[in-house]
């Protein structure tokens, strides 16, 4: 355990706020982001992806970056570059939100539960958070990494329960919308 020092515990003080305004943000302006994600595809592709991506799995976000790769299929944009771009967007978010948080959040958290309620927290996370981050990164529910990593959950666990899943979650996605999505729309009409 890391004790901060002043300017450390300010800044991940404002990275909580900072993260928890973008959670309640993302929320009650989930349409409109979601229209602009659509029309930066569109407009500006490869180099939309790759920053929403990065930015969505780095933040707490309603949304995914999954949906990117579903976005990009319907635009007819090159589903492998698309993928390789969001797993390269994915990939960064993950590993610099997980530093963030076990480098600044984890005196965040202390703070809020106390010590002794933190470190009961942290046995848990090392031992059965793995499966929340597992289902976290191939589903719905939130990704959080610096979360992950607030909690002090070890790199190797993160990288086999978090990361690989969430590259994996990405190019099922993918797969998904190469063979499936087209039929589905063509099966319904749109």
């Amino acid at each position: 355990m890391r004790e901060a020092t002043g300017v450390t515990r300010i800044f991940g003080w404002f990275l909580f706020v900072f993260m928890a305004f973008l959670l309640v943000f993302g929320i009650i302006e989930y349409q409109n982001i979601r229209t602009w994600v659509t029309d930066s595809v569109a407009l500006y592709g490869f180099f939309a992806i790759f920053f929403i991506s990065l930015f969505l799995d780095l933040f707490p976000q309603y949304l995914s970056a999954h949906m990117l790769i579903v976005i990009a299929k319907l635009a007819n944009l090159n589903l492998s570059i698309v993928l390789f771009v969001t797993l390269a967007g994915t990939l960064l978010a993950s590993i610099l939100g997980f530093w963030l948080g076990r480098r600044f959040e984890e005196n965040v958290f202390k703070d809020i539960f106390g010590k002794k309620v933190y470190k009961k927290i942290d046995n848990g996370i090392n031992k059965y958070g793995k499966w929340y981050v597992t289902i976290s990164a191939v589903s719905p529910l939130p990704y959080i990494p610096v979360l992950f990593g607030a909690l002090d959950m070890k790199w190797k666990a993160f990288i086999i329960y978090g990361i690989i899943p969430r590259l994996l979650g990405f190019i099922a996605t993918a797969v998904f919308a190469q063979y499936a999505l087209l039929f589905i729309l063509k099966f319904t009409g749109f």
